[in-house]
């Protein structure tokens, strides 16, 4: 498949995040649909955040098979896959969240300023975790089977 150009790429982005947003809502939606005993719209709901999440996957796709890989569409095998997400979630923990929490202090939001404290936490933890993983991948050359020094295998 020829690469896209930037413009189209940039645009195709922007339709992933609409459809991501979506499927959040639609799920988010359906839940408190259930929670009020409206089933028939908490069943759509559902079936829509369903729907609109394959969309979201398919933009997914082809990002990662029509565009060169940059800062913005790093998708691939699992290595950059983990790599890619430490980036977003560092700069999600050291900056949009704090940004987001000095704005909340400006505004006199300490409730939201809580919740942001919170997921900037909760997002230094998913570096963590995404790093572990990540360093826990056998090398190009290597067996998934083979045992890593420092990692649990012989050779500690």
């Amino acid at each position: 498949m020829p690469y896209l150009s930037q413009e189209l790429a940039a645009d195709l982005r922007a339709a992933l995040a609409a459809e991501a947003v979506a499927a959040q809502r639609y799920s988010y939606f359906a839940q408190i649909a259930e929670i009020e005993g409206v089933n028939e719209a908490a069943q759509l709901f559902a079936d829509l955040a369903a729907s609109v999440a394959c969309a979201a996957h398919g933009h997914l796709d082809v990002l990662r098979d029509a565009t060169v890989p940059d800062a913005e569409s790093d998708i691939g095998e699992t290595a950059l896959n983990l790599a890619s997400s430490i980036v977003d979630a560092l700069r999600d923990a050291d900056e949009t969240y704090p940004d987001l929490l000095a704005a909340a202090h400006d505004e006199g939001q300490a409730d939201v300023a809580s919740w942001l404290t919170t997921l900037a936490a909760l997002k230094k933890a998913h570096v963590g975790k995404l790093n572990q993983v990540l360093e826990a991948l056998p090398g190009p050359a290597e067996p998934a089977s083979a045992p890593r020094p420092g990692l649990g295998g012989s050779h500690d």
